[in-house]
């Protein structure tokens, strides 16, 4: 029997590195079995894990379940805790130990689940809990991985709103945008819940309408200021199995940045299909899993954006006679000030550009550092500021301070 093969998402890769480590090894706590899945994220803390172990008799197939839903939280999914070569490397000299000590990483376990005889050997499944919380703490502190908390303190949290994906399923969506927003808020961010109908500035109305995006839910984002805003979309069913009715939830989770509207992630959650009369239960239930993917996503897309600069969408306005040589003036200064500057759109006499930046923190430290670099006629005057979007008018005071963004 191959002991090594991956069930659920673990890969082949993963699998075959542990077979080695298991060589020579008869005595060693690792686990027999690396076959396990993930059941559902039961908070921002902890996963329910369905496990398989293999033993001699059924107390050490028990054992070697939770071994292998420990397993499965450091090496299996989408999103293991030793998520690249350099962490495997560095957990060689620690797994023994760790896996030594599984029992402290579980919360919860099920009774068994199913049970049966394979040649010589007894092979058991269950739902075992793993508290990832404590597990990643306990690689933080042997240097194995780094603290995603110093990393997110040193660079800057995203600001996160949460939103329906249109303001028509707003009622239908709560359940899952209240369950999400609290996931993030465990994991220490700053979260938005702006009301779906909820009135938007007619400047950032224009804005949108400058580069043709027409998205109520991406113009709110840039209205409450979010670095990052998540929609969500929750879908329902029911079947009838004998007398009874089982109905299940899916909510599906899309992220993108403010400043570009570019995706970053995209998610489904799926609650467990059951006896159920409230949908909004379910939703919730299908929320936590959909909220411990995407965040891992935008986490893991924050890093790799701040490490490139943080984005900013930059509108100015300005006088038409004045636009030619306002324009080469931005164009200019907005290359020597920040690490990318990109061109989306134009209108008359409005720039629209995404500029990507490593020394400004929000919208106001940019605002000081282009009116201090600023060389073209009039000067730099703040229309409006919003998280990562800023809205400028530049020349002489013709402009009239309307903050007007002509298209034609």
């Amino acid at each position: 029997m191959n002991r090594n093969r991956v069930w659920g998402a673990a890969t082949a890769a993963t699998a075959a590195a542990l077979a080695v480590g298991l060589v020579g090894c008869a005595s060693s706590p690792l686990p027999e079995s690396n076959q396990a899945r993930l059941v559902e994220s039961t908070s921002a803390s902890e996963v329910m894990i369905r496990a398989q172990g293999i033993g001699s008799d059924v107390d050490a197939a028990e054992e070697d379940a939770r071994l292998a839903a420990v397993w499965y939280a450091l090496y299996g999914g989408d999103h293991p805790l030793l998520a690249d070569a350099a962490s495997r490397h560095a957990f060689a000299e620690h797994e023994e130990e760790i896996f030594a000590d599984a029992r402290s990483y579980i919360g919860w376990e099920s009774d068994i689940l199913g049970s049966r005889q394979e040649g010589g050997d007894r092979v058991v499944e269950k739902n075992v809990r793993v508290n990832i919380a404590r597990l990643s703490d306990d690689l933080v502190a042997r240097d194995v991985i780094e603290d995603s908390v110093d990393v997110m303190d040193r660079i800057g949290r995203p600001r996160i709103a949460v939103l329906p994906r249109d303001a028509e399923h707003a009622d239908d969506t709560r359940p899952a945008i209240v369950r999400v927003s609290e996931y993030l808020q465990e994991r220490g961010f700053d979260v938005e819940v702006p009301e779906a109908d909820e009135r938007v500035d007619e400047v950032i109305g224009q804005v949108a309408a400058l580069e043709g995006h027409d998205d109520p839910m991406h113009q709110l984002a840039l209205e409450v200021g979010s670095d990052v805003y998540i929609t969500l979309d929750v879908d329902h069913s029911a079947r009838e199995v004998g007398a009874d009715t089982v109905r299940s939830a899916v909510v599906t989770a899309v992220a993108f940045y403010t400043a570009t509207a570019d995706q970053i992630g995209a998610s489904s959650g799926h609650s467990p299909e059951r006896d159920a009369g409230d949908y909004g239960v379910l939703a919730e239930e299908a929320a936590s899993e959909t909220a411990n993917r995407v965040l891992n996503q935008i986490d893991n897309s924050w890093l790799d954006v701040v490490e490139r600069g943080r984005p900013f969408k930059v509108v100015t306005t300005t006088d038409e006679g004045q636009a030619a040589e306002v324009g080469r003036e931005l164009h200019r200064l907005f290359n020597d000030l920040c690490a990318e500057a990109n061109r989306n759109a134009a209108g008359s006499a409005s720039f629209d550009y995404t500029l990507r930046c490593h020394d400004q923190g929000d919208a106001v430290d940019l605002l000081y550092a282009l009116q201090d670099g600023y060389e073209g006629p009039g000067e730099l005057t703040r229309v409006l500021d919003s998280g990562g979007l800023l809205i400028l008018e530049a020349g002489d005071g013709s402009v009239g301070g309307s903050g007007e963004i002509r298209i034609d």
